[in-house]
């Protein structure tokens, strides 16, 4: 036979965990979202840049997508 030794949640406990889990889910789908948006937006700009203006920061056209990884990392 075994035991439950945990007190069990009331009504509003459970509610306010099951908020505070719903909240973090949506935080970390929001921050996920948030940064796919600004890695887009970087590339967009690299993109928009000339060769030579590229090349002046170190990069051909084709390391845009890394370097923009790169530089949202940092953040």
């Amino acid at each position: 036979m075994t035991f439950n030794t945990q007190p069990e949640e009331t009504g509003s406990s459970y509610a306010i965990t099951c908020l505070i889990s719903l909240l973090a889910t949506f935080g970390a789908k929001a921050n996920a979202a948030l940064r796919t948006l600004q890695v887009a937006r970087m590339m967009s700009t690299l993109s928009s840049m000339s060769d030579i203006q590229l090349a002046q920061i170190g990069i051909s056209r084709s390391d845009i997508p890394e370097y923009a990884e790169t530089l949202m990392a940092k953040e």
